[in-house]
């Protein structure tokens, strides 16, 4: 089957048709949950604590008036809200933006918040559950599915000689030898305890080397303090990747070098059970918006064809100089 992403409706007349959308309520609590990401039917629902049919409804009438998007992944679909750069959809995106800047307003805010947190905390249990369990196995595991050895090389070649590389992500430390050889002082940073405590194993007595266990979307590094940072294989199990960009951005030092390693987008939905996955994929254009939006400038992005039937995106972006990059939420 065919992968398919599923962009906003583009109507001829957005003045009527996005505010005649935002008359209801919960229609309005819909456009404030997705602006901490993207979440399927069966969240919004749970978050909501409605029918199904009823919230399709109003994610349909969303989706028609251009304030929202959707994306398949697999047998789910995924609803967000539009990135900054479509211009195409210039009103519906102000519109938007006017009305979360008074979601203090809202009756149901609080408890909408505390829901949509939940969900994103259960996403991150299942995750690091996963990892936890499989952090001894997780080199091994990852050779019988992709050749590690066919991004490591493409890695290795683009990221420039520096002082500190940050490794997104870092498991339990199969890129730290490598990374090594490029900077004076790696630091790896993971969600996991075990993979970090594994990664500690082989390299917590190195002093070019530093492993902390934190969430990656509040990373406790200093702003402007490191001049690369890869992210391999690691964006697809993250609960929202423009939040990520927007920290590593943060981190970064102006002219800094992103390297991203991930799976192109596919419909192989068993990796959701056997790897813990959230998202199946990306296609190219997602992550370039999700980039410029966060400031960063892409110098690069390619597939590699692996011998099973997944292909590997490479993503070489460099931060851009000046501006200050906050989170949304």
């Amino acid at each position: 089957m065919a992968t398919e992403t599923l962009s906003p409706t583009r109507p001829s007349g957005h003045l009527l048709s996005a505010t005649k959308a935002i008359s209801d309520e919960t229609r309005i609590r819909i456009l404030h949950i997705l602006s901490f990401g993207a979440f399927s039917v069966n969240e919004v629902v749970e978050i909501l604590g409605m029918g199904q049919s009823r919230i399709s409804r109003h994610l349909k009438i969303l989706t028609e008036a251009g304030l929202i998007g959707t994306r398949r992944e697999g047998s789910l679909v995924y609803s967000f809200l539009p990135e900054e750069e479509d211009t195409a959809l210039k009103f519906p995106l102000e519109l938007t933006k006017l009305l979360l800047s008074y979601k203090e307003d809202l009756p149901s805010r609080e408890r909408d918040q505390k829901m949509v947190h939940q969900i994103l905390e259960t996403r991150e249990r299942k995750s690091k559950s996963f990892f936890d369990t499989v952090a001894e196995s997780w080199e091994k595991l990852q050779e019988e599915t992709l050749n590690p050895k066919l991004y490591r090389s493409w890695i290795l070649q683009e990221l420039p000689a520096c002082e500190n590389i940050l490794d997104l992500g870092c498991g339990p430390g199969g890129l730290i030898p490598f990374l090594l050889n490029k900077a004076k002082h790696v630091t790896g940073v993971d969600n996991s305890s075990k993979m970090i405590e594994s990664a500690s194993s082989n390299y917590g007595k190195n002093p070019s080397v530093s492993l902390i266990q934190t969430p990656m979307e509040h990373l406790p590094l200093a702003a402007n303090s490191c001049d690369a940072v890869v992210a391999s294989m690691v964006m697809h199990h993250i609960s929202h990747p423009p939040t990520v960009l927007e920290e590593v951005a943060r981190v970064l030092k102006p002219g800094g070098v992103l390297c991203i390693v991930d799976l192109a987008k596919h419909n192989a939905e068993y990796m959701r059970d056997n790897f813990a996955d959230l998202w199946l994929g990306f296609e190219p254009e997602l992550f370039e918006s999700w980039l410029s939006n966060a400031g960063f400038k892409v110098g690069s992005m390619n597939e590699i064809q692996t011998e099973s039937s997944f292909k590997i995106l490479t993503i070489k972006a460099t931060k851009e100089e000046g501006g200050q990059y906050v989170h949304s939420n």
